[in-house]
């Protein structure tokens, strides 16, 4: 639902701010904005004034040498004489002479002496029509030309624009600067007779003498020799100071403007402006990239690209200048770019605020989540009231799932909880040890492999080497997901084994000599009261104490499995000693020698005394018993590294192949060398010590010789 809406707002969005950016950019909305970032370059393309260039001032200096404006018309005709003498390459007098005069034959003349010399023509300007008003008839015919030497204003006043044509009436009139440029360079291009934008050095940039000076001769003719000569008024209150972009020094006389044109078309510096399609593409492209971004960033990063952008649009226009002498409006793209993050900030705000709004209250109805709605105070934001409210049912969520995951976690089996994607997403304790570390993040499979690869598998059904039985099940979530359980079941199947033996010896084992000492008491032996015979009575101690040492090795083995141990230090080469001085009456009976060899000194470990001790003199005894008369049996005691070996050799039969692959399992049936049957008891005995110890018991016959026994035991720290 959030995400349509957004989707919907994001494209209305985008067709508001297109169609306003559009509109703008080729509607010159933002032309104020732009003719700031205009002022500002200006001045920077205008470059270095042509060296040809001269203006003359009418300035305060001259007005003060000569007298008070209008000068008479002799006065003109002196500084065209000092001029003819100097051979100027042109002359733009940018002096209106519309009034006859008694002096202006001599004028004329003076004109027509100085070289081409262009007049200015007035344009007279009104609701119903235009007129152009020329110089005086005889000055007219004495000009090398009459061009219009009028300056375009923008709307705000501010002279930016220029043109090489001025249309009045239909009819194009050059303009006197044009006019000037091409006597400067006959075969000079002049751009299209359309408005273009002109770049403006300060007026001060290029050489200028006084009117004044130059009238009375105090300047060189080598000055103004070959020069493109601008006359025109620059003084205070003469009424020809027009507003020029500020870089330019914010006001400018008339005929420093015409220099400024006269520069740009000699150097051909004029600024062009952008095509509209062009300029609206540029306005546009930042606001539908923005808008991408709005919907794959976050508004922090996309605040900063919008920044970023902002300065990178206004260094181009800006840049572009100079550089390339072309205009690029930047306001319509900026303005975009505070349109959108507008639009897209109030309309995704709203949109938001209604869906936390939505959430909230469901999750309000949602029993258990929220305890009681809140209260929104007296004057509070809106927002800020739906993300306080957010705010705690998070925090309660929060608590839930802390709650879950602290069930999860004391659950006595080994729980995960997997994703769609067989993810473990949670873990407890039980399946992170059985996984030797974190199970978070691995999927179900490599976890099941890990155990696996150590472990028997049988269905559901897992059999770990350290005598671990675990049952795999699993129940499905709703939305997805499983919870995978792996109980224990060590404890029950290793009471059903135990119920198996029990009832296996107590059905065949104890009952057999027992049996048998029934059955002889019922023998002819017992015949007329005689007493029993000593052979009978030999042979009934024998099974009775046949069945005795079963029901002991039976108790020690069952204490073995269960007794809680409380580990002691332990020194096993003195449990050796001690189990082969236990031994030495049985081996002495068949004139066996116990050899001990064990290495010098102390090898400690942690565990039960006398349980290590038994499952010594068991293997002891048992070497002893299956060893043939005048054999002699080897004990012997060695570290290794963190580890302690307990091993006992001796010669005597292999095993039969199904008790050899499994030597310490209970009921595995052998015979010793007089033929007497042993169920394993003592090794069963071994195998339970070695393992309660956190070591292993180790089988291995060598042909020719005997077998060999050992335990392997973690040596105790020496501190």
């Amino acid at each position: 639902m959030l995400y349509r809406r957004l989707a919907v707002e994001w494209l209305l969005v985008l067709l508001a701010a297109s169609l306003f950016v559009g509109w703008a950019a080729l509607g010159g909305w933002t032309r104020a904005l732009d003719n700031r970032f205009y002022d500002l370059a200006a001045s920077w393309a205008a470059g270095t004034p042509d060296d040809r260039i001269l203006i003359v001032e009418i300035d305060d200096r001259s007005l003060r040498d000569l007298g008070r404006w209008p000068w008479p018309r002799n006065v003109h005709g002196a500084l065209l004489e000092r001029l003819a003498a100097a051979r100027p390459r042109a002359i733009g007098y940018d002096v209106l002479l519309l009034e006859p005069s008694e002096d202006d034959r001599a004028v004329a003349a003076a004109m027509q002496r100085a070289g081409p010399v262009l007049l200015p023509a007035l344009v007279l300007r009104d609701r119903r029509t235009d007129e152009v008003t020329r110089p005086t008839p005889v000055l007219d015919g004495a000009a090398a030309g009459i061009g219009i030497a009028e300056v375009i204003q923008d709307e705000d006043g501010v002279v930016r624009t220029a043109d090489t044509e001025t249309p009045v009436n239909g009819r194009a009139f050059p303009q006197m600067t044009a006019m000037l440029a091409r006597y400067a360079q006959p075969d000079l291009q002049l751009p299209k007779a359309q408005p273009f934008l002109l770049p403006m050095a300060h007026g001060k940039a290029f050489r200028r003498v006084s009117f004044s000076s130059v009238a009375r001769g105090e300047v060189p003719a080598a000055f103004i020799r070959d020069k493109l000569v601008l006359v025109g008024a620059t003084a205070d209150g003469m009424g020809d100071i027009y507003p020029v972009p500020s870089g330019a020094g914010g006001l400018m006389a008339g005929v420093q403007i015409q220099a400024n044109l006269l520069n740009a078309l000699l150097t051909g510096r004029t600024i062009g402006q952008v095509p509209a399609a062009i300029l609206a593409l540029f306005s546009l492209l930042p606001v539908w990239l923005l808008l991408v971004a709005f919907l794959r960033l976050r508004p922090a990063v996309n605040l900063r690209l919008s920044l970023v952008a902002i300065a990178g649009i206004m260094a181009l226009s800006l840049a572009l200048v100079p550089l390339a002498h072309l205009w690029l409006p930047p306001g319509a793209a900026l303005l975009g770019i505070i349109l959108v993050h507008m639009l897209w900030g109030w309309r995704r705000l709203a949109a938001m605020s209604q869906f936390f709004g939505q959430q909230a209250a469901a999750l309000q109805a949602e029993p258990g989540i929220v305890a009681r709605p809140m209260r929104r105070e007296t004057m509070s934001d809106p927002v800020a009231h739906e993300a306080r409210q957010l705010q705690e049912i998070i925090g309660q969520l929060r608590t839930l799932r802390q709650f879950t995951a602290d069930v999860v976690e004391r659950l006595p089996d080994a729980t995960l909880v997997i994703d769609e994607r067989e993810t473990i997403v949670l873990a407890n304790a039980g399946a992170n040890r059985l996984f030797g570390g974190s199970a978070q993040g691995q999927t179900l499979a490599v976890f099941v492999t890990h155990l696996c690869t150590s472990a028997i598998r049988d269905g559901n059904r897992i059999s770990c080497p350290g005598g671990e039985t675990l049952i795999m099940t699993d129940a499905p979530l709703v939305g997805g997901g499983r919870i995978v359980r792996f109980a224990d079941m060590t404890d029950l199947q290793r009471a059903t084994d135990e119920r198996e033996e029990v009832l296996q010896f107590l059905t065949h084992d104890l009952r057999s000599p027992h049996a048998a000492i029934l059955t002889l008491l019922e023998t002819r032996a017992l015949v007329d009261g005689r007493e029993i015979a000593p052979s009978l009575v030999e042979r009934i101690r024998r099974h009775a104490g046949h069945g005795l040492r079963l029901a002991d090795d039976f108790v020690q083995l069952a204490r073995a499995r269960r007794r809680p141990i409380e580990p002691q230090p332990v020194d096993l080469c003195d449990v050796a000693r001690e189990a082969v001085d236990m031994v030495w009456p049985r081996s002495v009976e068949r004139a066996i020698r116990i050899d001990n060899g064990s290495d010098q000194g102390e090898i400690w470990v942690m565990g039960d005394h006398a349980m290590l001790l038994r499952a010594t003199v068991n293997l002891l005894d048992n070497a002893v018993k299956f060893a043939p008369e005048g054999a002699h049996v080897d004990i012997a005691v060695v570290g290794s590294g963190d580890r302690a070996r307990l091993i006992v050799s001796g010669p005597g039969p292999e095993m039969p192949p199904g008790r050899a692959e499994r030597p310490f399992a209970l009921y595995a049936e052998g015979r010793d060398v007089g033929g007497r049957v042993s169920i394993g008891l003592g090794l069963a005995f071994v195998q339970a010590t070695a393992t309660r110890h956190g070591g292993t018991a180790a089988y291995h016959h060598e042909p020719g010789y005997g077998a060999t026994f050992s335990i392997m035991l973690p040596r105790a720290d020496e501190d």
